[in-house]
């Protein structure tokens, strides 16, 4: 039997969502990135679902536009719109089973297979596998501690067979945590259009900042038509739900939606029909809440790494989402090792190589995600991680504060 050269690279990977294989309740499972439970608003959403179904269930039970229900690309746009002007009259939204799938369609819109795309270096695992098994050749742009590193962006951009696609993530980047700053989406979209280059941007933490200000959007430096924007309910209201979207301009927007079409007809209409009840009547309380669980929970993991690990290792501080980036020295004698024996104390974390597009690429980092941890789960996590480092690292063996 003989498979396509699109999936031979998903075998070589071998990456699953990771939560099955997680099933120890013993384990401290700082490699899920995934909302929490507590913080659905199960009862809103029960109480929605009951009233729609009474008052019009053949609009929960019946077959959806391709592109999405218009209601809710109404609402979406409202609420992405109510900070920063960044979904314009001239853009389409599609509606997409959750973000990921943009990411996908975004590959067959513009790439044909061997087609270069470039993305940071690291980047959401899930996309690399994504643009992978659409046949995309990846590039990686380096990262400096504020996102993207430009002139490594420019070169790349210079690279010729041209690259056909830029894939970012702009807020609370997974896996380092960072935000980009606003001069960067400045110049981001300068380049897009200077070398021809649309890009794609990744966003699904944005409300999640729990401290800082609320930085516009990529997007909303846009004037050239150059930029997609996606992002899903996954984050902010719960993941099984399924539905995201994608806003682009003109043509670019008419291309999505003829794909998702193609692709899968469109999502399913019951969870639309409450996402979108939910964006209109208000979920503001909701977002506060969300925003005061993952800022009690980044903050203390962020202090007690700090407190508990060798001086000399690095960590990005989050201002929102759920990760954190942790660096070792080059001095550490392996990290292999170090995670593994993580591992052997019952706490997981996700190896920095995963994230990398470059799957020979070397590097002493991991992520950590603090979304699903308990504070004692934290604290006892911390101390396991920071016991280590003085163990891996060369160096004496005295108490210290990393540094950010």
């Amino acid at each position: 039997m003989q498979y396509s050269k699109k999936v031979e690279p998903l075998f070589k990977s071998g990456r699953e969502s990771g939560i099955d294989k997680l099933s120890d309740p013993e384990l401290i499972k700082l490699s899920i990135g995934n909302p929490p439970n507590e913080g659905f608003a199960v009862e809103r959403i029960r109480a929605i679902s009951e009233r729609l179904l009474r008052e019009d269930p053949y609009s929960m039970l019946s077959y959806s536009s391709a592109a999405g229900r218009a209601d809710l690309k109404a609402a979406i746009k409202a609420f992405m719109n109510r900070r920063f002007p960044v979904i314009g009259d001239d853009d389409e939204i599609t509606i997409t089973t959750g973000g990921q799938q943009a990411i996908a369609l975004a590959a067959q819109l513009f790439c044909n297979d061997g087609d270069t795309v470039l993305v940071e270096m690291p980047t959401f695992m899930a996309a690399l596998d994504t643009l992978r098994a659409q046949g995309a050749q990846l590039v990686g742009v380096r990262m400096e501690e504020d996102g993207i590193d430009l002139v490594d962006l420019e070169a790349k951009m210079r690279l010729q067979p041209k690259p056909k696609l830029l894939y970012l993530i702009s807020d609370f980047h997974n896996p380092m945590g960072v935000c980009l700053p606003e001069y960067k989406r400045r110049v981001i979209c300068e380049l897009a259009y200077k070398y021809g280059i649309p890009v794609l941007e990744d966003n699904p933490y944005y409300e999640l900042r729990y401290d800082g200000e609320f930085i516009p959007f990529v997007k909303c430096f846009d004037t050239y038509g150059m930029v997609a924007l996606t992002s899903s309910m996954s984050k902010i209201v719960a993941p099984g739900m399924r539905v995201g979207f994608v806003a682009a301009p003109g043509k670019m927007g008419e291309g999505f939606a003829l794909l998702k079409s193609a692709d899968d007809l469109h999502v399913s209409t019951w969870p639309q029909r409450i996402c979108c009840t939910l964006l209109e009547e208000g979920l503001e309380q909701e977002l506060e809440d969300l925003r005061a669980l993952y800022g009690h929970r980044g903050r203390l993991m962020y202090e007690q790494l700090r407190a508990r690990c060798h001086p000399v290792v690095r960590l990005t501080k989050p201002q929102g989402g759920m990760f954190i980036w942790v660096t070792l020295p080059a001095s550490c004698r392996n990290i292999d090792a170090f995670i593994d024996e993580l591992a052997q104390n019952r706490v997981v974390v996700v190896p920095g190589k995963d994230f990398y597009c470059d799957q020979e690429a070397s590097t002493n980092s991991f992520r950590v995600s603090y979304s699903l941890a308990s504070d004692e789960q934290i604290e006892k996590a911390a101390r396991i991680i920071g016991e280590l480092t003085y163990k891996y690292i060369p160096g004496p063996r005295r108490p210290g504060s990393a540094r950010d």
